[in-house]
């Protein structure tokens, strides 16, 4: 699945007035697992993980402002997950869909130890872009997991 295809579950994003309905869900399709922060059977997705099979390339997606600038190129993102002291620092692609404008941020970083550790422990999750930091509660992202763990993490 591609960033356009998955735009589509996070198109109207952060501005939708549906925050208290927002949750964790986990969903595995035959190519491809997620983990959305969202409103259910809505576009309402500001988040979203994905796993991509079977060659299990994990993304990290992230809605922005649609005033968001610059609309290319690339911005350092960083991810943490209070309490744990882990952060990952990411080199995001900044996507700009034109048609439907809207821009996401994307990273692939490895499912790993730490990205697991932080969803299923933190309290919330943070993404720091420059000054300005994004935070959404991980209450229950560690019950929805479940399919993305199982399709990305490595084999023992």
């Amino acid at each position: 699945m591609t960033a356009v295809a998955v735009s589509a579950l996070l198109a109207t994003a952060a501005w939708v007035s549906a925050e208290d309905a927002r949750k964790w869900i986990g969903d595995r399709q035959e190519n491809i697992a997620t983990l959305i922060y969202g409103v259910p059977q809505s576009d309402d997705a500001p988040i979203a993980f994905r796993c991509e099979l079977p060659a299990r390339d994990f993304f990290v997606t992230l809605a922005m402002d649609p005033n968001f600038e610059p609309k290319a190129g690339t911005v350092p993102l960083t991810l943490t997950a209070p309490p744990s002291t882990e952060q990952l620092a990411l080199e995001a692609d900044i996507l700009f869909i034109e048609d439907m404008e809207v821009t996401f941020l994307e990273a692939k970083p490895a499912f790993d130890v730490p990205i697991a550790r932080m969803l299923k422990q933190g309290s919330e999750l943070r993404f720091t872009l420059g000054e300005k930091t994004f935070v959404y509660p991980l209450a229950g992202a560690a019950d929805a997991m479940g399919p993305i763990e199982a399709a990305c993490a490595k084999p023992t």
